[in-house]
């Protein structure tokens, strides 16, 4: 699939509100266009009060599952540039990569913080290495794989907001991870953060290596990485959050339910 550039997306986005019009978690996605608000964070919330859970299940209560959890404040949106995080170290070969963060994204640990997980889940004998070896190079090289951290707004422009649940997606050569998901993770993964990470640089870098979307194969079993599992790990719940957009994959409501599992 052809590289899609985030700048042309960017340069027309104006203060005004605007209509977000695509979501296609984890493949090829449209362009959309969204409102920049002027904080540059989104607050801290706290998590609903039982009271106002339902009592029983229901469609809306399998589509809040795939809400943006509670948790801290994170990166609400950038400049839409990047800058390579300089690499360490470099394997002699593989598939080359670089790792970048969003302009006007701040970590609290530094860029190294998200580079490292980026690099500890690329080595790993449990992922990808397992099949292909990847190499870290720099600013001074061209990559064949871009690893982005990306603000939550760019992310929406980049990835849509039609459902509408914050997403990571691949578009082209580059795969960008929403700050929203980094900061506060999935509901599916509870306070597992690290976990969710992991699933969510493999989710992406498995769309580069020419993977589709799968689902929950058998009831209890660990699902898929390809699973979109950021949604739900349901059958049930992915049938009815991604009803009326096609996500690549059929998705029968039979009443299985996988664990969550980051790794492919």
């Amino acid at each position: 699939m052809r590289a899609v550039s985030a700048v042309p997306y960017l340069t027309g986005v104006c203060l005004a509100a605007t209509t977000v019009v695509a979501l296609d978690v984890g493949m090829e996605a449209r362009p959309a266009v969204v409102a920049w608000p002027s904080a540059q964070v989104v607050p801290s919330v706290s998590a609903p009060s039982p009271s106002a859970e339902r009592s029983a299940p229901s469609v809306d209560s399998l589509r809040s599952g795939a809400d943006l959890p509670a948790g801290p404040a994170f990166p609400e949106h950038g400049a839409g540039t990047w800058h390579v995080v300089p690499p360490g170290s470099a394997g002699a070969s593989g598939i080359t990569y670089s790792v970048e963060v969003e302009d006007g994204v701040v970590l609290p640990h530094g860029d190294d913080s998200f580079a490292a997980v980026v690099d500890h889940v690329l080595r790993h004998p449990r992922g990808w290495a397992s099949r292909h070896a990847f190499r870290r190079v720099g600013g001074d090289a061209e990559p064949e794989l871009r690893i982005r951290l990306t603000s939550q707004r760019t992310a929406r422009s980049l990835c849509g907001f039609e459902l509408p649940y914050d997403t990571s997606c691949r578009i082209g050569s580059a795969v960008h991870l929403s700050s929203a998901r980094w900061f506060r993770g999935a509901h599916t993964y509870g306070d597992d953060l690290r976990g969710y990470r992991t699933y969510a640089v493999n989710h992406e870098v498995g769309h580069f290596l020419g993977l589709g979307h799968e689902v929950c194969p058998a009831d209890g079993a660990p699902a898929p990485v390809m699973m979109q599992q950021t949604l739900s790990v349901d059958n049930d719940g992915l049938a009815s959050i991604t009803t009326g957009s096609d996500q690549g994959v059929v998705v029968v409501p039979d009443g299985k339910s996988c664990t969550p599992n980051p790794w492919p």
